[in-house]
C-alpha cells in the first residue's frame, strides 16, 4: 500500500468507492418496499449509474488533493493533505448516511432544505442525541478510526516515489481522469441528477443518487422553469383555474382574479395544521387497515366535511405553511417563504382576511423561530404570533417528561382555546401542532399503546394517539364557549408522513397491498362546522393551495387574490388538479391520474401515454405559468 504516492491515493480512492457503496446497499435494504418496481436488470443498471454519481461525487471533492499528493513527497506534510482530504471525504460518507435515515421521512434524497434546518437545530440535536444517538455515537467513533488510520497510512514513508518523465505522464492522464470523472458525460452539458435515472421510475433514481450529490447540486441550483413558452402556460393555467366566480382582471397580473363581496355572515375560521398527518395512517382517511390510533379525529370526520381526495403541495413542514397561507406551491429551486419568496408580491390569507374586518392570530408548538414562522406569519398579515415559549404547561406530564423541544401540543390548544377567547369577532386562527414530529417524547406512559420508540412506526402511533386525545380535549373543551357555533373548524396536515407499510407496520397490516407513492402525498382535511354544514364525505381533489380561495369564497371576502388553487366548494371549476414538489421532481394529480417530472424525463405515470402526455403538457404550463409570473413579479399588485 506503501509502494508510491499512486498506491496510496487509489487506495483511499477505492475504500470510499466501496463506503458510498455499502451506504446504497443499505438505503436499498432498509427501504426495500420502495424498489420492488425494479426488475433485475433495471436494478443493475440502477447502481452503475450509483456507480457513476459515486464518481462524480468523489472526483468532485477529492481532485485538489489528488493532484497535490502526487507531487509532495514529504511524510508529514502528505499526512497533513491526506488529513483534510479524509476530512471532506468524511463529510460525504455522515452526510450521505444521514441522508438514508432521513429517507424514512419523506421517501426521497435530501436536497437543498439541508441549508434551511438551521431554523430548527433544537430539533435537530434533539434527534441526533434521542432517538439517533446510537448512530451518533456510531458515527463519532468510526470518524475517529477513519481519520486516524488515513493518518497513519500517509505518514508512513513511500517504499518508492514517482518522479521526473514519469510523474509527469501520469499527471497528466490523472487530470484527464479527474477531468472526465466529474463531467461523466462525453457531449451536451455535465452528469446531472435528472441523469441518474437509468429508467424512468423514481426508484431507479432514488437508488442510483446519493445524498451528498443532491445536497452539493443543488445547493446553488435555479431551476429553469421554461418547459414551455410563457403566453401558451398562462393560457393553459388559466383553463384549469378559470370560473365565472371568480374572474380574471388584470392582463398584467394573468392569474389573479377577483372574489366579490358576498353577504354572508362572517363566521370565525379556526385553522389546525397537524404535524406529519400522513392519511395512510390516520383512522376515517387511510386506505389500509384501520389501527385506531385516531378515533376521535374519526368521529370529527363523520360529523363534518370530510375530503378524501385532498394533497400535500410539498414534503416540508414550511411548504405546506407556505401553500396554505399564499396558495402558492414553492417552485422547484426557489427560496422559502421567509427566506427569499416573499420578494415577490403575494396574496395572503391572513391580510386578506385583516382587510375584511377579522381580527388574526398565529403559533405554533414549536420554538418561536423554527421554521421562521414567526417572520412569515407576520408576512401573511397576522397580527399576533407566538411559539412555545408563551405557553404554559398545563399538560399533565410523568415525571422526567417535560418537554425537550417545544411544547406538547395540548399545551398549544389550550393557549390557543384562551386566546381565541379574548379575540373580537370575527377572528382567524391558525395553529401548528408538534408532537407527531419525530423524536416521538410523550408527555405521559399512558399514550403508550404500542412498544414505544422515539424515532419508528410504534413511536409515530403513540403519538398519533396522544395528538388525538389532545384533539378531543381542545374540542370538547371549545365546544362550551358562546363563539363555537358561529366558528368553523378547518383540520388538515403540513404534508404526508413515512410508509404505513413499513417492516414494522406490516406486522399491524398483514394482509395490506401496497399503494402508489403518490399515497404519501395524501392528506387527511376535515371542515368542521356542525351548525353550519351538514356532515359529508366529498371526494373532490384539492390540496393546500386551495385553502385559501375556499375560505374567501365561504366567508364571501371581497379579495383580488391570486392562487394555484380554487375554492372547494365551487362546482363550477371544471377540472381540478395538484401541482406538488418533492425536491428535485415536481409532479401533478388530475381525476385522471399523477404524473412525476425530474426535468428531464416522466419518472412515474399513473395513466395510459396519451393522458400522460396531456398531463405533461398541464404540468409544464403551470410550473412554467407560476415560476416566471414570480420571478417577473407579476403575480398579484
Amino acid at each position: 500500500m506503501n509502494k508510491n504516492q499512486f498506491t496510496q491515493i487509489l487506495a483511499l480512492l477505492l475504500f470510499s468507492f466501496l463506503v458510498l457503496m455499502s451506504i446504497r446497499f443499505a438505503l436499498y435494504n432498509f427501504y426495500i418496499d420502495d424498489f420492488k418496481d425494479l426488475t433485475n436488470s433495471e436494478f443493475y443498471s440502477s447502481l452503475i449509474m450509483g456507480f457513476r454519481v459515486d464518481m462524480i461525487t468523489l472526483f468532485t471533492f477529492s481532485s485538489i488533493f489528488i493532484i497535490t499528493l502526487l507531487f509532495v513527497k514529504n511524510s508529514k506534510l502528505r499526512a497533513i493533505i491526506a488529513l483534510l482530504w479524509a476530512f471532506v471525504l468524511n463529510i460525504i460518507f455522515i452526510i450521505s448516511f444521514s441522508d438514508v435515515l432521513y429517507y424514512d421521512y419523506i421517501h426521497r434524497h435530501i436536497s437543498n432544505e439541508i441549508f434551511n434546518l438551521g431554523d430548527d437545530m433544537d430539533i435537530i440535536f434533539g434527534m441526533a442525541f434521542g432517538s439517533m444517538l446510537p448512530y451518533t455515537l456510531g458515527a463519532t467513533m468510526l470518524s475517529i478510526l477513519f481519520l486516524y488510520t488515513v493518518f497513519k497510512l500517509f505518514s508512513s514513508k513511500l517504499d518508492a516515489f514517482i518522479s521526473g518523465k514519469t510523474l509527469g505522464v501520469l499527471s497528466v492522464v490523472s487530470v484527464l481522469l479527474l477531468f472526465l470523472g466529474v463531467r461523466n458525460n462525453f457531449g451536451g452539458k455535465s452528469f446531472g441528477s435528472s441523469d441518474a435515472f437509468a429508467v424512468n421510475k423514481v426508484s431507479s433514481g432514488n437508488l442510483a443518487l446519493n445524498g451528498f450529490f443532491t445536497i452539493y447540486r443543488t445547493a446553488k441550483k435555479t431551476m429553469k422553469h421554461n418547459s414551455i413558452g410563457l403566453d401558451e402556460a398562462i393560457k393553459n393555467t388559466r383553463e384549469l383555474l378559470k370560473t365565472p366566480n371568480a374572474p380574471f382582471i388584470d392582463e398584467n397580473y394573468p392569474l389573479m382574479r377577483q372574489y366579490p363581496f358576498k353577504n354572508k355572515e362572517k363566521y370565525n375560521v379556526v385553522i389546525i395544521l397537524l404535524e406529519s398527518f400522513g392519511a395512510e395512517h390516520i383512522d376515517g382517511f387511510t386506505h389500509y387497515k384501520e389501527l385506531n390510533v385516531t378515533p376521535y379525529f374519526k368521529k370529527l370526520s363523520n360529523e363534518g366535511l370530510k375530503f378524501t381526495s385532498f394533497y400535500a403541495n410539498g414534503y416540508r413542514s414550511i411548504f405546506g405553511i407556505t401553500s396554505l397561507f399564499t396558495g402558492i406551491t414553492i417552485p422547484a429551486g426557489a427560496q422559502y417563504l421567509g427566506k427569499g419568496l416573499e420578494l415577490s408580491n403575494l396574496s395572503y390569507l391572513g391580510g386578506v382576511a385583516k382587510e375584511n374586518g377579522y381580527s388574526t392570530i398565529s403559533m405554533q408548538a414549536s420554538n418561536r423561530r423554527s421554521y421562521r414562522v414567526d417572520a412569515v406569519s407576520a408576512l401573511a398579515g397576522f397580527d399576533n404570533y407566538y411559539g412555545a415559549q408563551d405557553m404554559p404547561n398545563v399538560e399533565i406530564v410523568d415525571k422526567g417528561r417535560e418537554p425537550l423541544t417545544g411544547t406538547y401540543d395540548f399545551n398549544m390548544l389550550d393557549f390557543y382555546h384562551k386566546k381565541l377567547n379574548k379575540m373580537k369577532e370575527p377572528f382567524l386562527g391558525f395553529a401548528f401542532t408538534s408532537s407527531t414530529h419525530s423524536d416521538f417524547h410523550l408527555p405521559s406512559k399512558k399514550f403508550e399503546r404500542f412498544p414505544h420508540d422515539l424515532k419508528n412506526y410504534n413511536g409515530s402511533l403513540n403519538a398519533y394517539i396522544y395528538a388525538d386525545d389532545s384533539i378531543r380535549r381542545f374540542m370538547e373543551s371549545v365546544k362550551k364557549e358562546p363563539w363555537f357555533d358561529r366558528t368553523i373548524f378547518i383540520f388538515t396536515s403540513d404534508h404526508g408522513s413515512g410508509d404505513a407499510l413499513n417492516p414494522i407496520a406490516r406486522k399491524y397490516r398483514p394482509d395490506d397491498k401496497a399503494l402508489p407513492s403518490i399515497e404519501h402525498f395524501r392528506i387527511p382535511l376535515i371542515i368542521y362546522a356542525p351548525k353550519i354544514f351538514k356532515a359529508q364525505e366529498i371526494k373532490t381533489l384539492g390540496s393546500h393551495n386551495d385553502i385559501f380561495a375556499t375560505v374567501v369564497d365561504m366567508l364571501g371576502f371581497k379579495a383580488d387574490i391570486t392562487t394555484m388553487g380554487n375554492s372547494l366548494f365551487d362546482a363550477d371549476i371544471a377540472k381540478r388538479f395538484v401541482y406538488f414538489y418533492a425536491g428535485n421532481l415536481i409532479g401533478l394529480i388530475t381525476d385522471d391520474g399523477y404524473i412525476k417530472y425530474n426535468f428531464k424525463n416522466i419518472v412515474q405515470s399513473s395513466s395510459n401515454k396519451e393522458n400522460t402526455q396531456k398531463m405533461k403538457k398541464l404540468l409544464f404550463s403551470v410550473d412554467t405559468a407560476q415560476a416566471q409570473l414570480l420571478e417577473k413579479n407579476r403575480w398579484t399588485k
